[in-house]
């Protein structure tokens, strides 16, 4: 829905069209119509104690200030239980009480009317146009019905145009303005999105290698110290594996740089077609790469890197070093551990894998 459809309110539904704002949190609307009838009850009590025309019928009014405090208890209840539709049922059953009011206290222009006004505000405000246009007509033939009543005057076209002139156009300018929160509210709800988008974009660029798509250096730390805590808590092997490719400064001089880089994504590549769901393999940076191997032990992981080895394309080949975690030493260590080792394979000769001691 865009910020138009839903500043428009035309289609009448209980903003279950209004997506932005109230279906969000619907005990909104069923919280601020609860407030509006214990507001409306407590004004009732007041008027009722303090001094007051003869002619109100007292135990009448008392009756509606005590249905007004009950069904503002029952709407409190209702956010829970009840669908947002039978608001309206609700909003109908205050215009019928105000109505009753307005007939016990024998007044027409008593400010017992101007309630009339609170409910083509809360319609206007929460339901929107349509809902709000059909509340004014209720209020309307309410209203109507109790001038016939109580009125023998001949003002009683008067006060009742004067009743809906005031009701129709504060509702109308408050639609206006709850159509303006509400395409304010998606829009905001809009840009929050994208730049929720961007920064879970930017987080991936900022965890990834450009060249290879692998996980880099910051990624794969941060990877590790996961996979040594998950070890230790479930009392699982883990082991650390660094290869290295042999003489990559020589296949670059000799090939060019560009052939490098394609070599590096064919190696990625390669490499990753090979591996398990739960191992991480990163660009630790330049043709150095790392591997965590949870649930190997030394010689599960040697053969696993043997096999990563045996599809180095282009007849290159690489050196590895691995180190198993002993159950106790950092994620800071354990690399270490590794990196030694490889280093010791490429002091060897390069072209294997040697493993860590314990």
């Amino acid at each position: 829905m865009t910020p138009a459809e839903i500043a428009d309110g035309a289609d009448g539904r209980i903003y279950a069209q209004d997506e932005s704002r109230w279906a969000e949190d619907p005990r909104l609307v069923w919280h601020v119509l609860a407030t509006l009838f214990f507001a409306g009850s407590t004004v009732g009590v007041l008027s009722l104690l303090l001094p007051h025309p003869e002619v109100y019928d007292d135990a009448g009014l008392w009756t509606n200030v005590a249905l007004a405090y009950a069904t503002s208890a029952v709407l409190f209840m209702a956010a829970r239980v009840l669908p947002l539709w039978c608001v309206q049922l609700f909003v109908l059953t205050g215009t019928l009480m105000i109505t009753r009011a307005v007939y016990l206290s024998h007044d027409v222009s008593g400010f017992y009317t101007m309630w009339y006004v609170w409910v083509g505000l809360y319609s206007f405000f929460f339901l929107g146009r349509r809902v709000g246009l059909a509340q004014m007509v209720l209020v309307g033939i309410s209203y109507a019905w109790v001038l016939t009543q109580l009125t023998v005057e001949s003002d009683g076209v008067a006060r009742w145009t004067m009743v809906m002139a005031t009701l129709a156009v504060g509702g109308l300018m408050v639609d206006a303005l709850a159509g303006r929160l509400r395409a304010l509210a998606a829009r905001h709800a809009a840009i929050a999105g994208e730049r929720a988008d961007l920064m879970v974009k930017l987080e991936e660029v900022a965890r990834t290698d450009e060249l290879t798509g692998l996980p880099n250096r910051r990624a794969w730390d941060e990877e590790l110290s996961r996979e040594v805590a998950r070890a230790q808590r479930d009392s699982k092997p883990l082991c650390v594996a660094m290869l290295d490719l042999d003489r990559f400064k020589e296949y670059n001089d000799r090939s060019g740089h560009l052939a490098g880089d394609r070599f590096l994504k064919a190696v990625s590549a390669a490499w990753r077609g090979r591996l398990r769901a739960t191992d991480s393999l990163a660009r630790y940076g330049g043709e150095e790469f790392a591997l965590t191997l949870p649930g190997c032990d030394l010689e599960d992981a040697s053969v696993l890197v043997e096999g990563l080895r045996a599809v180095v394309p282009g007849g290159q080949t690489c050196s590895a070093g691995i180190a198993a975690w002993d159950g106790d030493e950092t994620p800071a260590r354990l690399l270490g551990r590794a990196d030694t080792a490889l280093y010791d394979a490429k002091k060897a000769g390069r072209d294997r894998v040697m493993t860590a001691a314990i």
